[in-house]
């Protein structure tokens, strides 16, 4: 079973960081001259396989709550690097989509969404990808108080 296991995490993460990478590489790139572009093809990339990405980050979850077994840290330590390294990505990644939006809005007469065809890169990066597996990791701490069986006592059983 640990075999099956590992080897969709693998198969899965793999799918997930090719989506990422082909979301990024497929992103047209702005043209003032010519604003306006056909199609949102890079999105594709993360819209067909949305259900493997979605098992992927939930199944890493397991494997970060394996390693926080292994090695026995203080787990305030951990939450709080998990965290600050979430918001450091997330801030970095609004700043960057903000700072983008503002420089191509002047060349459209209408507005323009933050998720369009020129701004997949910004979404679907590194970063993000980094700021995602901060949090399964941060939800792998709570895995041990939603999975193991809740014991009723013998008493409350029979009221």
């Amino acid at each position: 079973m640990k075999i099956l296991f590992c080897i969709g995490v693998i198969v899965s993460g793999v799918i997930t960081i090719a989506a990422f990478a082909m979301a990024n590489f497929l992103t047209a790139p702005f043209n003032p001259a010519n604003p306006n572009v056909g199609g949102n093809d890079a999105l594709f990339f993360i819209a067909f396989p949305f259900l493997i990405i979605l098992y992927f980050f939930f199944k890493i979850m397991f494997v970060f709550e394996k390693i926080h077994e292994c090695l026995r840290l203080n787990f305030d330590i951990l939450k709080t690097i998990y965290l600050l390294t979430f918001v450091f990505f997330f801030s970095f990644t609004v700043y960057r989509i903000i700072q983008f939006k503002q420089k191509i809005q002047p060349h459209f007469e209408y507005e323009i969404g933050y998720l369009n065809p020129y701004s997949n890169n910004l979404f679907f990066n590194v970063w993000t990808f980094s700021a995602c597996l901060c949090i399964s990791a941060l939800g792998s701490f709570y895995l041990n108080f939603r999975l193991k069986p809740v014991e009723i006592n013998n008493k409350e059983a029979e009221n």
